[in-house]
């Protein structure tokens, strides 16, 4: 998260949180396959129970978090939580609605801490800020949209319609209703911690070491209108008026608002919107419009110091990491480091000794026998060649002195041959 602002936004909007939700989409006919008559498969049901645990398990570890930006991290890892569930227990509409609307938010969230990090100068704990929405009015307003959003505030946010369309699915999956409850209980630590945030950065009074000021219309522009997409998003999602679901699964769509009258609907809302707004308030109960100074222990932490510091330690899955997959890549090191000095090593040293001979034998016998051979012809035949210089030395008269004397020669055969 050490990142740009916009860089953060689109890696939690679009690419980090896209990349798992819509391969899952993708394949979901393949997931869907061989499903029960309860209409949910091993591979969904696995889904479901992963998603639900992550959207609580990030959600914890976002209460204890002091980073504008980190904050935000683990509440994108819980709503991808929130996804995966959606997706396992209401269809790849479920899931992907709730994926569009937090596309928008969540940017607008992330563009928002950047404007405050830039107001702020560069600073990033929340602890060193406050009182932000008198001197970062439009930053305020529409870091509150996103909140809400996020939150799934109801009715006029577009995060409480993709939201309570997952929270609907869990309410009616046939496996268990433990997902549901929770879910349930992810919107209430969702609440919560947002309002912390917000009420350590933009209410109290400023605790920075400078002054903060406005950003620029270039920053605060693509907030207001992430602020609109953020609020009328919904529409197209409402029970009401259903565009996003019937759009994915290649359906008319009509305009029915009696849809919204459905008694169970309306139960499920009131549950979400009620615990919405008592995380809200639980929220401000805990931090409202006070500003404690930086090195002053949290309002939880007075409350449960040793869950407040197992939350701030992000319940210690760093360390378990460790411990266990970083401790056995590094076991792992050292036995591939033996294995390649001693054994591999050993075994290429072995091939090397090995070659080395046998290129020795071969120049002692190139040497001794292929060249001393060679060497032995040519020796040969440049003495062969040296005799018969000497004979043929090119002077007429030592060719008549030998053609003389195999003339007499020959003579001398035919008188001894034919000697009666």
């Amino acid at each position: 998260m050490e990142g740009p602002t916009p860089v953060s936004a689109l890696i939690h909007a679009a690419t980090m949180v896209a990349a798992g939700v819509f391969l899952v989409a993708r394949v979901y006919p393949l997931m869907q396959a061989g499903a029960q008559p309860g209409g949910t498969t091993v591979a969904l049901t696995v889904i479901v129970w992963v998603g639900a645990a992550t959207a609580v398990f990030a959600a914890l570890i976002a209460i204890a978090q002091n980073d504008i930006k980190r904050i935000l991290a683990y509440s994108t890892i819980s709503q991808l939580g929130y996804m995966m569930a959606g997706l396992g227990m209401g269809g790849v509409a479920v899931g992907m609605f709730h994926l569009i609307t937090h596309a928008f938010f969540k940017s607008l969230l992330f563009m928002g801490a950047g404007s405050v990090i830039h107001g702020c100068r560069d600073e990033q704990d929340i602890r060193r800020m406050g009182g932000l929405k008198v001197d970062m009015p439009l930053t305020f307003i529409t870091y509150a949209i996103g909140m809400l959003a996020l939150c799934g505030f109801p009715l006029l946010f577009s995060g409480f319609w993709s939201k309570d369309g997952i929270l609907e699915a869990a309410h009616g999956w046939s496996i268990s209703r433990a997902p549901f409850y929770l879910l349930l209980f992810g919107v209430l630590l969702t609440a919560f911690y947002m309002t912390r945030q917000v009420c350590y950065v933009f209410f109290g009074y400023w605790r920075g070491r400078q002054t903060a000021h406005e950003s620029p219309k270039t920053m605060t522009l693509p907030l207001v209108i992430l602020a609109l997409f953020a609020m009328a998003l919904g529409a197209i999602g409402t029970p009401a008026w259903p565009w996003f679901h019937a759009f994915l699964e290649d359906r008319a769509v009509v305009f029915d608002l009696r849809a919204m009258a459905d008694p169970r609907l309306l139960a499920l809302m009131t549950a979400s919107s009620i615990v919405v707004i008592f995380g809200l308030m639980l929220g401000w109960r805990f931090y409202g419009d006070r500003s404690p100074k930086p090195e002053a222990p949290d309002a939880l932490e007075k409350i449960a110091p040793t869950l407040w510091a197992g939350l701030r330690d992000r319940l210690y899955v760093d360390e378990l990491y460790g411990a266990t997959v970083v401790a056995f890549y590094n076991w792992w090191a050292r036995v591939a480091d033996w294995l390649d000095r001693c054994i591999w090593g050993g075994m290429v040293a072995a091939v090397a000794a090995l070659f080395g001979l046998w290129a020795r034998f071969s120049r002692f016998f190139d040497r001794a026998w292929i060249d001393g051979g060679f060497d032995k012809g040519c020796e040969e035949l440049s003495t062969g060649g040296g005799l018969l210089s000497r004979v043929e030395g090119g002077r007429a008269q030592n060719y008549l002195r030998i053609l003389a004397a195999g003339v007499v020669a020959l003579v001398a055969i035919l008188l001894w041959s034919v000697r009666p």
